[in-house]
């Protein structure tokens, strides 16, 4: 399996919806490396994320190039939003070709386990606070919070 099934999953799984701001896509796709891990079905093709502690957490340039390539290939949509306070708020979306691509891809049986937990993954979090997330995700690898700002 591909590292690009982990973002193309959770946006699979939260089944039409989007996912709202860069952050929380970093933190979800960083939960799913995580689980990911310790499961010997899901190995990933290429190397991982790569996540290091940054001013929110877990960070990683190469998941920010793969939504870029991803974007360029017509496979995801990725909308900004100017915010009043200045900062920029991105919002990411599969698009038709985007959903076949993963359909494809779950023939693939560590595809298939990343998209499980792709869905469970969403249920939890998609729709938590993004302060909530993080706090769980410093809980949880209290490691990744050094370099926090937060």
């Amino acid at each position: 399996m591909h590292r690009k099934m982990l973002p193309m999953a959770l946006l699979d799984a939260c089944e039409g919806d989007q996912i709202e701001g860069r952050t929380r896509l970093q933190k979800l796709v960083f939960l799913m490396e995580q689980e990911l891990e310790d499961d010997s079905t899901a190995s990933l093709d290429s190397s991982d994320y790569n996540f290091i502690p940054y001013d929110y957490g877990p960070f990683s340039k190469e998941l920010y190039d793969d939504l870029d390539s991803l974007e360029d290939a017509g496979l995801i949509n990725m909308e900004e939003e100017d915010m009043a306070d200045g900062k920029v708020k991105y919002s990411y979306r599969l698009t038709e070709e985007g959903q076949s691509w993963v359909q494809y891809q779950l023939a693939d049986k560590s595809a298939a386990t990343a998209h499980s937990l792709a869905e469970d993954l969403a249920s939890e979090y998609n729709g938590m606070l993004l302060s909530e997330l993080i706090d769980e995700v410093y809980a949880e690898y209290p490691e990744y919070a050094k370099n926090s700002v937060w």
